[in-house]
């Protein structure tokens, strides 16, 4: 009778604990290796983003709309965060348009007449094709939230517009 209590003692002790024990098992997803020269003349790479959240938006230069709305739709739900603007385009297939003035048309989106709108600040625009790859992303205006520690903490295919969403998905990857 003494071992079926300290049996059953014991399992009671430890069915509270079964939640808490370890979190293997869980997919956890880094950012892929990246380093890139931005509009802003700064070189972003893994080891720059380190120690903070940051959001990856993959776009295209010829891209307006879901990206430029992706793109003013995070400003708007929060502005000034630290968002890389990766375009999908390979560098080879860069066109006329520079960095600068990729960054240029984003900023004249939400220009209506006289009012210039938003200037999207604290947003590095840069290459990144290779990074979208890695992460399979097939669409532009695709949307990836990243961790202090790199890890992937929210992949959004497409269009992403719900400012109630968007600040959720950057609390989980700041905190």
């Amino acid at each position: 009778m003494r071992p079926i209590i300290a049996l059953l003692t014991g399992l009671l002790f430890l069915t509270p604990m079964a939640g808490c024990i370890s979190d293997e098992g869980v997919d956890v997803k880094s950012f892929p290796v990246f380093s890139e020269q931005a509009d802003d003349g700064n070189v972003y790479d893994n080891a720059a983003m380190e120690g903070s959240g940051f959001i990856v938006i993959f776009s295209a230069e010829w891209c307006n709309n879901p990206c430029y709305t992706t793109m003013h739709s995070i400003w708007n739900a929060e502005p000034a965060l630290p968002v890389l603007v990766m375009s999908t385009d390979p560098a080879e297939n860069a066109g006329s348009m520079t960095l600068n003035d990729w960054h240029a048309s984003a900023d004249a989106y939400d220009d209506d007449g006289d009012d210039a709108g938003v200037s999207l600040t604290t947003y590095a625009f840069m290459k990144g094709s290779e990074a979208g790859k890695a992460l399979d992303i097939t669409r532009p205006g695709s949307v990836v939230f990243v961790n202090g520690q790199g890890e992937i903490t929210y992949q959004n295919e497409g269009r992403m517009d719900d400012a109630e969403e968007i600040r959720a998905k950057w609390t989980e990857a700041s905190a």
